[in-house]
């Protein structure tokens, strides 16, 4: 009996040979391949052939004027060789890597399966005819069976092979031919060894990247040796604790801000070493003695040109006087402010305009109430109005009101024994009321009793209550509302802004690892990462602040999921998702027991556990968990697969 005949139709030659090859290997015994180039093809070539396979949507479309009713397609997806996927990894993680393809949407359709697939610890960047300049500094490319287009200056050009037909498309082919859907099972089953030896392998490499970057950042956070890296644009992309102590830089999170803006005196210290022909370099800080600096020129694994600058800690470190108050820094008297309006990081509209606000009220002598929940940058605003104020040179001072008893709280505003209060050294400068809600009615009167005799000091007060509504019940005095508020900022939490989530963790998470090009969606699977971004954040900023930190300490390879947050964030997970009546959780917990099995299984096992269950019934409850995102529903045979949220609602 004669074989039927597929015509495989393609852009380029190189495809149809591949194609051929692979599809030859699985049918060759049940049905007789032919090519032919999408630019040659004729209706008669078509119409001859049993079933006609386009590579892509793009061949499709040259053949569709010559298509005809008689002729039976289809149109393939295709997927990487998992075979040959595993060279990639030669390259170092974080490096750029052109992707070599025959054209720009080709190119970018590569780039964007190999992120699905779980490989994302390089920057793809689509090459292919007719693209930009490109980039001497890029070492290595990677390409898909199409080496005669790679940039001649490339060191490393890795082939993986031409993209295959995945398989719901070798399903397909057999259910069309009426083939045994076994053949569809051993592709299935070779597809799956050869991704788990995949991740095995990616898994490792990012494991050994990730424990060496947490190493190399614990040795540099505890060593004698002040360290800061800077890149060509002066920005810092590393900095240890010890530099800023010993430049007396205050400011906490500094990675990715430019080093002149911490520390003007050390603007274009790069160019300016190399101007005088020596490593060393004389700063001097206030009225401290010079401080000797060593400047080196350093390369990364991507040979991107760093600049480290190495403080000598041989010479004391530079004197600042210790906390005065408790020992719990209840009362926190500093000196001076570090925070600027560039620290308040937000993208949306409100807080935008809100701190486009807060500049205005700057340029002002008002008395200032900033109202909003913790962790909302409330005393971010305090002293980005200070620094941007004529008071900036004078002191700016800090009352934790929430967190002192009353006779604390009149200790600091009126001293005894010929002491100097608070007020006295806050003059001329700005005096922050952090928690001014927390005042009793008569700490109220005492304190607008002596507003008006006070030195010369400008109030900005914090509150997390509506002070308004305090006023109305008779637990806030409205002559001291209307004197302390003269102008009023609103802070809003994390919940009212979702797309500040990324922001902040991006600005988080690179300065606790002390890595400018850290992306925490490199770090996550795709789920836990909605789940974030979907989470109400009731500690706000804070919040996450505390998440980054606690991953770094705890998490060590692969990409984070559900299970590793900590637990009271995953309890608070769990009661947003819906109850679920006893048998849908009993047909959770089955396909959780049970992976990839589709409803006739799920039906045939809670029959023997008896449970007489419709298919129907089945399919619905399983439409119900899909759309709860608590499963996932495989296409063709794959079945059904718990989801990290389905976990969470187990637990």
């Amino acid at each position: 009996m004669e074989k039927p005949t597929m015509l495989i139709v393609s852009q380029s030659s190189t495809t149809n040979v591949g194609m051929r090859s692979y599809l030859n290997h699985i049918f060759s015994k049940y049905i007789h391949l032919e090519t032919c180039l999408a630019a040659d093809v004729d209706t008669e070539r078509m119409e001859k052939a049993d079933l006609v396979l386009f590579s892509s949507r793009s061949a499709a479309r040259m053949a569709e004027p010559l298509m005809t009713p008689k002729i039976r397609y289809l149109i393939c997806i295709r997927t990487f060789n998992h075979t040959y996927l595993n060279r990639i990894l030669s390259i170092p993680s974080n490096s750029e890597v052109y992707l070599v393809n025959d054209s720009e949407r080709s190119a970018k359709d590569s780039i964007q399966l190999l992120y699905t697939l779980g490989i994302t610890q390089y920057r793809f960047i689509p090459y292919y005819p007719g693209c930009p300049e490109t980039n001497p500094g890029i070492q290595y490319a990677v390409t898909v069976g199409e080496n005669k287009l790679a940039p001649r200056n490339v060191q490393t050009l890795v082939d993986i092979g031409i993209r295959i037909a995945d398989i719901s498309t070798i399903s397909e082919i057999a259910s069309f031919f009426h083939l045994p859907l076994s053949l569809a099972d051993v592709v299935s089953l070779n597809y799956i060894n050869q991704f788990v030896q995949l991740l095995k392998i990616s898994n490792h490499q990012l494991s050994q990247a990730t424990n060496t970057k947490f190493i190399t950042q614990s040795i540099i956070s505890n060593i004698d040796t002040g360290i800061c890296i800077i890149d060509d644009e002066g920005k810092i992309q590393m900095i240890n604790k010890q530099f800023k102590e010993a430049l007396d830089i205050p400011r906490s999170h500094l990675v990715g801000t430019l080093l002149k803006e911490a520390v003007p005196e050390l603007d274009g210290i790069a160019k300016r070493s190399q101007d005088q022909r020596s490593p060393f370099f004389l700063v001097c800080r206030g009225k401290e003695e010079p401080l000797k600096l060593t400047v080196q020129e350093i390369r990364d694994m991507n040979h991107r040109r760093l600049t480290m600058i190495h403080c000598h800690m041989d010479q004391p470190a530079l004197e600042r006087p210790a906390p005065e108050g408790d020992t719990e820094g209840n009362v926190i008297k500093r000196e001076g402010a570090y925070f600027r309006f560039d620290d308040y990081r937000t993208a949306n509209s409100r807080s935008l305009r809100m701190v486009e606000a807060a500049r205005r009220i700057s340029l002002t002598d008002y008395r200032v109430l900033i109202s909003g929940e913790p962790g909302t940058g409330r005393e971010v605003l305090a002293q980005a109005i200070h620094n941007n104020s004529r008071r900036s040179a004078e002191p700016f001072m800090k009352l934790n009101l929430t967190v002192l008893s009353e006779g604390q709280i009149m200790e600091e505003l009126f001293p005894g024994d010929g002491r100097e209060g608070i007020l006295n050294r806050a003059e001329g400068g700005t005096l922050y009321l952090n928690g001014i809600h927390c005042m009793s009615i008569s700490m109220q009167k005492e304190f607008l009793n002596m507003m008006d005799q006070m030195p010369d000091v400008r109030f900005i007060a914090s509150t997390e209550e509506d002070l308004y509504t305090m006023c109305q019940e008779g637990r806030f005095l409205k002559s001291l509302f209307y004197m302390i508020g003269e102008v009023s900022l609103e802070t809003f939490p994390i919940r009212q802004r979702p797309e500040d989530i990324p922001l902040l963790f991006e600005y988080f998470i690179r300065n606790i690892y002390n890595n400018s090009a850290l992306r925490w969606t490199d770090m996550c699977s795709e789920e836990l990462w909605n789940s974030l971004t979907a989470y109400s954040w009731p500690g706000n900023g804070k919040e996450i602040e505390n998440l980054c930190k606690y991953v770094y300490c705890f998490h060590s390879e692969g990409k984070l999921t559900i299970r590793d947050l900590p637990a009271y964030i995953r309890l608070q997970m769990a009661k947003k998702t819906s109850l679920l009546s006893p048998l849908e959780k009993r047909v959770l917990q089955t396909v959780a027991q049970n992976p990839k099995t589709g409803r006739a299984g799920l039906q045939e096992i809670l029959e023997n556990e008896g449970l007489q269950v419709a298919e129907g019934k089945i399919r619905s409850i399983l439409q119900s968990l899909s759309e709860q995102g608590l499963i996932k529903v495989n296409r063709t045979r794959g079945g059904c697969e718990i989801t990290e949220t389905g976990e969470l609602q187990l637990e």
